[in-house]
């Protein structure tokens, strides 16, 4: 799907007010803020004492790693901050440590966390790209290659137990008993981890073109969704694939934004929370992996624009949704909250269930395929700035064809309309 993204929202606010659907829809909000500025702010992650205090470490670059008490949520106060050396770009967190890892391919560093106002460096570890801490104890850190560090013999000092070097790596994510290393050039390699010590490659995802720099999964392990952060506009900036064989990746769905550039997701239920660089904080509805919708999007600095850096760099998801933390690289820390879409789309999604549209894409007919027979259903087409294009009623049958022979090739919104209810989807047309 290539296509301005504002754009996409006010398409999809419209067909639904045309209609006669809800023309709100629940969104992301704005929480809280503590500023940051003059250094890159890079990733965040959450961190929890024994006494159920939260709080938030942020990478703040050469500046090291900065504390902030979230005892309330709408007045963050940093507390606590710690310059070890290093360009901090991703932490993690076990037990009452923070393990930083740097840009510039330092040691990483080890922090203890026990009061956060007087932060102490107690050890080091090898240097990274990123990292992933299972509760189990084991640290797997990605580029060079992937090594697994065991931390429970002693936290401050890890020990490792694997290294494979076959590909150099970028990012890891691990969803239940799969680690799945986005490995640039290489695509994405799957992994069984039910060992934390070992791995065991059971899928691969070839780059089909693709820098394979982050991903996640659907909420039943069956779509992988894969962020290319150097995606050209020609290309996919998240692409979806069917996993459900892991032999054979199938491409299912794809999103681009030739105004922008994307950097990691993170998918919780039905909706996909994305740091998307200079377009901000976007949120997904994944409740159909195979068509991904933008839900709402929140721009964390409105002064800078296009394909760049800059922008919503990390995001903490593991809140729920009351507390979404977000970074952004020039004006610090955000924290959000997102409410789910309203009741008019929610009554699309089900009548999803009961419709198949196919091919798609399509060249010249469409055929819409219902479970059951019934009376006043109609389909409309709108293109990418909200003009309908086709609306045509359906016959009372399963299936009905309808000719886009007179459509341009393009990306379109087709809507399905019986009764009160709406099936919204995207429509590829292609001659």
């Amino acid at each position: 799907m290539t296509v301005t993204i504002k754009n996409t929202l006010w398409i999809l606010g419209f067909i639904l007010a045309f209609t006669g659907g809800a023309t709100s829809q629940d969104s992301i909000t704005l929480v809280g803020k503590l500023e940051m500025t003059g250094l890159p702010i890079h990733d965040v992650w959450g961190y929890t004492d024994s006494v159920n205090n939260k709080y938030a470490l942020v990478c703040a670059s050469d500046d090291g790693l900065r504390i902030v008490d979230l005892a309330d949520i709408t007045n963050p106060v940093l507390v606590g901050s710690i310059s070890s050396g290093i360009e901090a770009i991703d932490v993690k967190v076990w037990k009452h440590y923070a393990y930083v890892v740097g840009e510039s391919g330092a040691m990483g560093n080890i922090i203890d966390l026990s009061d956060p106002t007087n932060l102490v460096q107690v050890g080091t570890f090898p240097a990274a790209h990123n990292i992933v801490i299972t509760d189990s104890g084991y640290m797997y850190l990605s580029a060079p290659g992937v090594r697994i560090m065991n931390l429970n013999i002693d936290p401050i000092n890890p020990v490792q137990v694997y290294f494979d070097n076959t590909c150099n790596g970028h990012d890891i994510s691990i969803i239940g008993d799969r680690l799945f290393d986005f490995a640039w050039e290489c695509g994405t390699r799957i992994f069984d981890v039910s060992q934390p010590d070992t791995l065991v490659q059971i899928g691969l995802v070839p780059p089909t073109g693709m820098k394979h720099h982050s991903g996640w999964t659907s909420k039943n392990g069956d779509y992988l969704f894969i962020c290319d952060e150097v995606a050209s506009i020609f290309k996919n900036d998240i692409a979806t694939f069917d996993i459900t064989d892991l032999q054979n990746p199938v491409l299912v769905d794809s999103f681009n934004d030739t105004t922008a550039r994307v950097h990691n997701i993170y998918v919780h239920g039905d909706y996909a929370y994305v740091s998307y660089y200079r377009a901000g904080f976007r949120v997904f509805d994944v409740t159909n992996p195979t068509s991904m919708v933008l839900a709402d999007e929140y721009d964390t600095d409105p002064t800078i624009s296009g394909v760049g850096y800059g922008g919503n760099f990390g995001l903490y998801t593991f809140w729920g949704r009351d507390s979404i933390l977000a970074t952004d690289e020039n004006n610090g820390l955000f924290i959000f909250s997102f409410s789910g879409i309203s009741t008019g789309i929610q009554k699309a999604q089900n009548l999803e269930s009961l419709v198949r549209v196919y091919p798609n894409p399509a060249s010249s007919m469409v055929t819409i395929e219902f479970k059951d027979a019934t009376q006043n259903r109609e389909v409309k087409i709108f293109n990418t700035v909200g003009k309908m294009i086709l609306n045509q009623n359906l016959s009372s049958s399963t299936r009905n064809e309808i000719s886009i022979q007179h459509i341009p090739n393009g990306v379109y919104v087709l809507e399905i309309v019986e009764n009160e209810n709406r099936s919204i989807q995207k429509l590829i047309i292609s001659k």
